[in-house]
């Protein structure tokens, strides 16, 4: 059941951080595309790759664990907090901001504290 979970969740995680970090780049940053393309890729490919540990059981370094939870999370909540207002009530012109500005910063701490938190469980147990 393992191998079946962990290309699913990790190609889910991938998704769910290349549209956060882009949609956060775009909407904050004047930045060229081709520069917000490539940070969002690789934003979302270590995202995909702290999943893939994090299923799988290995050891995850604590830096690591740190930003992918925080990439994990942030990205999550702000998905959630982004599409989530405009799904339940479709004449909101303000619902996205929930996502943007409430959810995302939340998300991302929450997922730090988090990454921090099972880094630091593993270190204990070994």
């Amino acid at each position: 059941m393992i191998q079946i979970l962990k290309p699913i969740v990790s190609l889910l995680m991938f998704l769910t951080v290349l549209f956060f970090i882009s949609t956060i780049l775009t909407i904050t940053t004047s930045s060229p595309f081709w520069l917000s393309t490539v940070f969002s890729l690789a934003c979302a490919s270590l995202a995909a790759w702290f999943t893939w540990i994090l299923v799988s059981g290995e050891k995850a370094n604590t830096i690591v664990a740190v930003i992918g939870g925080a990439l994990i999370l942030g990205g999550l909540f702000f998905v959630i907090g982004f599409l989530g207002p405009m799904a339940i009530s479709k004449d909101t012109d303000q619902g996205p901001m929930i996502g943007i500005f409430i959810a995302a910063p939340l998300g991302v701490i929450v997922g730090a504290i988090g990454g921090y938190v099972y880094a630091s469980r593993q270190q204990e147990r070994a």
